[in-house]
């Protein structure tokens, strides 16, 4: 039996600032551009649906080349807005110039405002990191050109456009995905190039309360060697000692102790970086392996769980790089919420992506400023206001997890995990298959005698008796790629 106790379970909600924004001026009728047009009840929204940080996703300055990279591909848009124009093209969030508020948005006073208002209302802000490479027009590309990645000295020129630009510096890159060319790639192997990207770090951190941090592992001084042996080599660069994330995030939280770090995270290094001191790292394993819909290759992660990892994950069913959720549980919305579900019943962080509330199906590229139009899903919209009306409970945010095995003859449907605290005993039950199924599960901590449990979902209520839940099990009858919750006494 898997069991945790008073670990810290945040709601984290993602939303693509720019685009949210053209949203927004569509819904009130009037222009809201800067980060002071936002009206504050659609914060307080968000805090009464239990979220706990908001990643405004997109928030730093960018430059013009990126975005005239992005209006010369424009047809590769097509395919996720068929509708599209040319004025909807805003740039790349991720080919960063500087890391001052986009002038466009704002003010750094802007933000830090902003953050003092949502703090006042019990929200908590978060913002990027993108730490691999900068913007092919940032300034310290001409002021610090050795700060970046470059072609060895004794390469001829004209340099290959292929993976430099004309002065020699190197598009960004990793050592799956080759290059992105309205980008440069930092060099890490520089120590002037850390103790900048470091001092960068502090800066959000005094900023905000939290920063997720792109694609973090490509840094990694293994993962980076891998990529950029031939240039380090060259210009005689040697490995560092330490890893630049257990510098970073240390000499950050000596000054900011409550800034929390958030990975983005693949290639199986989500411990490694646990280790090296953040906080979240992204979890994609549950969510491949729930795509499949196949119980059978659930049941292991989960059976298995590390409670340690588990709490250090950032559990997701889509986010702005992932398909849409009901896309990627084959177009059933049913399916993507049960799935969601499950993710948000286990420990660690809960993530919510833009529009995921509302059923959306058309993906937002990070490169455009609206999806294709679509009304949503009813059934995701009547599921979320359903689940996260309970898991905003103090219960789910620092309560003691417990999984529990069901058993009877359909055991193998279903996954339980226990939430309690001082004050309430709650039960979450998934039948993670097709076709309704029964199941018993014991509730070792259940009071004696009758009782009347609800079930929190419907509202709907029942008599039991303790004794009977303690020795031989809750019975229950849930159906195909569905939940019940019970709080029990």
């Amino acid at each position: 039996m898997n069991v945790l106790v008073n670990a810290y379970n945040p709601t984290i909600y993602e939303l693509s600032l720019r685009p949210w924004l053209y949203e927004l001026t569509n819904k009130y009728g009037k222009k809201i551009s800067k980060l002071n047009d936002i009206p504050m009840e659609e914060f307080q929204n968000l805090k009464n649906i239990g979220v706990d940080y908001v990643w405004l996703m997109g928030i730093w300055q960018l430059g013009k080349y990126g975005l005239d990279f992005d209006k010369a591909h424009a047809n590769d848009y097509k395919s996720n807005l068929p509708d599209f124009t040319i004025d909807d093209v805003i740039g790349s969030p991720y080919a960063i110039t500087e890391f001052v508020c986009n002038s466009e948005l704002g003010t750094d006073q802007d933000i830090i405002n902003l953050r003092k208002k949502l703090n006042d209302m019990g929200l908590k802000l978060m913002l990027d990191f993108v730490p691999n490479h900068s913007a092919i027009d940032s300034p310290y590309r001409t002021s610090h050109i050795d700060y970046y990645i470059r072609a060895p000295p004794n390469t001829p020129k004209p340099y290959d456009s292929e993976y430099y630009l004309p002065d020699g510096v190197s598009y960004g890159g990793d050592q799956w995905d080759g290059f992105w060319k309205d980008t440069a790639q930092w060099n890490y192997w520089n120590q002037d190039t850390r103790n900048y990207l470091k001092s960068v770090v502090k800066k959000i951190a005094s900023m905000s309360d939290g920063m997720r941090c792109d694609m973090a592992m490509v840094i990694l001084n293994d993962l980076f060697y891998n990529k950029w042996k031939p240039q380090l080599d060259a210009w005689g660069y040697k490995r560092p000692s330490t890893e630049f994330w257990s510098e970073a995030i240390k000499e950050t939280k000596q000054q900011y102790p409550n800034v929390i770090f958030l990975a983005e995270v693949y290639w199986g290094k989500e411990q490694d970086l646990i280790n090296l001191g953040f906080d979240y790292v992204y979890e994609k394993w549950l969510l491949d392996q729930q795509a499949t819909l196949d119980v059978g290759k659930v049941r292991p992660i989960l059976s298995n769980l590390n409670l340690n990892y588990a709490s250090h994950s950032n559990h997701f069913v889509e986010n702005h790089d992932e398909p849409r959720a009901i896309k990627k549980f084959s177009g059933k919305d049913y399916i993507s919420c049960v799935a969601a579900l499950m993710s948000y019943s286990i420990p660690g962080a809960r993530f919510i992506n833009h529009g995921q509330l509302e059923g959306l199906s058309n993906k937002l590229d990070v490169h455009l400023r609206r999806s294709y139009k679509e009304n949503g899903s009813t059934y995701v919209k009547q599921f979320y206001g359903k689940i996260l009306t309970i898991l905003k409970k103090d219960v789910f945010k620092s309560g003691n997890w417990t999984q529990l095995n069901v058993t009877g003859d359909q055991y193998w449907k279903f996954f339980a995990f226990r939430w309690t605290n001082a004050t309430d005993k709650i039960v979450v039950i998934i039948n993670f298959s097709e076709g309704s199924g029964y199941g018993l599960v014991k509730l070792s901590d259940a009071s004696s005698g009758q009782q009347t449990i609800t079930e929190l979902m419907s509202g709907q209520t029942y008599v039991r008796n303790g004794d009977d839940m303690r020795n031989n099990g809750l019975g229950v009858i849930v159906d195909g790629w569905n939940a019940q919750i019970f709080k029990y006494f």
